[in-house]
């Protein structure tokens, strides 16, 4: 009998030791940043105040940027509102396929980078491998349409996402309400031709 309980207390330790030296299951990808995201510095940014700005085309007023929002108000062309906020709304980032390895930020070919902004002369908002990487140089990035890359071509949009512009104003009876600039649906841009100087696209040539 105490044989037979020796050779059962071998066996399960045999086994406990096989299962701590096996390797771990991997671990699933980080979850990628809850859409939308909003960054209220844009145009023409929290707190800060443009005055009579004219406006020069019909455009309907909402109480929010939010997908709850209803219709306020029409500005009319002709009206002068002051401009008291900006925001801009990602609705879905541009994914980046990297073709090249980037040392830098520890990615392999196959891997995709989320692109949240661009803020000209190459710079971006990134995120990939769950970490954010806000003005990191990624002119190293091809656009679909063949230009962008500044140095070293290391990745290739495959999808350009959806950003919209929103700014929120005060007319001259005192009402506030959002009203929406600009948006850019998978490279195909909206304008709606009232803010045009005061919220320019970034050139991401």
């Amino acid at each position: 009998m105490t044989a037979i309980r020796l050779g059962i207390f071998l066996l399960l330790a045999t086994i406990a030791t096989a299962q701590q030296g096996a390797s771990p299951s991997s671990a699933a990808s980080p979850s990628e940043p809850k859409l939308p995201v909003a960054n209220d510095s844009a145009c023409p940014g929290k707190g800060s105040v443009v005055k009579n700005w004219k406006i020069s085309r019909h455009s309907p007023m909402y109480s929010s940027w939010q997908d709850d929002r209803i219709q306020t108000a029409t500005l009319e062309p002709g009206e002068n509102v002051a401009v008291v906020a900006g925001v801009q709304v990602i609705r879905q980032p541009d994914r980046i396929l990297v073709t090249q390895p980037i040392p830098d930020l520890q990615l392999k070919p196959g891997d995709v980078i989320l692109r949240f902004n661009t803020l000209g002369e190459g710079a971006a908002d990134l995120w990939t491998s769950g970490t954010w990487h806000n003005s990191y140089d990624a002119s190293f990035t091809t656009e679909k349409n063949g230009l962008g890359c500044r140095r070293h071509c290391l990745a290739v949009v495959i999808d350009d996402g959806i950003r919209e512009y929103w700014v929120q104003v005060k007319t001259s009876s005192g009402q506030t309400g959002w009203v929406s600039n600009f948006k850019v649906t998978h490279s195909e841009p909206w304008d709606s031709g009232n803010f045009d100087n005061l919220c320019p696209e970034p050139n991401s040539d």
